[in-house]
């Protein structure tokens, strides 16, 4: 059995492994613009990182069990999606768009985790600032989208 104290967890884990291979991207940028954006994409997934951690902290020690076997529900919700970039080899990245097409990749796993996790939040207030990390990491996609349109030729 799981906890929502458990999901937390892969939440907190999932904002940590973004911000890590973000920043271990940013060694690899020689472009302004695309530095910025990278960095900006470290700094929300502190933020959320942070968030989830005191959502986890708010929890009761007694948190409910879910009735689920959450590694098979993810493997199935997720299919061939990942939801970490910690085997991101930059080296096979030969361009800012491959790049940026990664990131939106773990974005949307993201986004669909919790969309996942939404279903098991009963708080109100949680689940209010769960649709808001939601509609950030949708931003997220929307700016790392827009900044591959800058790249190509003619920018679109």
């Amino acid at each position: 059995m799981f906890t929502l104290n458990d999901l937390f967890d892969i939440t907190i884990k999932m904002e940590e492994n973004g911000r890590d291979v973000y920043l271990k991207a940013l060694k690899q940028i020689d472009n302004r613009e695309l530095e910025s954006l990278v960095q900006w994409m470290a700094d929300e997934e502190n933020r959320h990182k942070s968030w989830f951690e005191e959502q986890k902290n708010s929890l009761s020690p007694s948190s409910q069990d879910l009735d689920i076997m959450l590694p098979g529900v993810i493997k199935e919700m997720m299919g061939n999606n990942t939801l970490s970039l910690n085997e991101l080899n930059f080296s096979e990245i030969s361009t800012p768009v491959q790049m940026l097409e990664t990131f939106i990749l773990f974005e949307n796993d993201t986004i669909l985790f919790y969309k996942f996790l939404e279903a098991f939040v009963e708080s109100k207030s949680v689940k209010a600032g769960l649709h808001q990390i939601i509609a950030e990491e949708t931003a997220h996609v929307d700016k790392i989208s827009a900044m591959i349109q800058s790249f190509k030729p003619g920018g679109d």
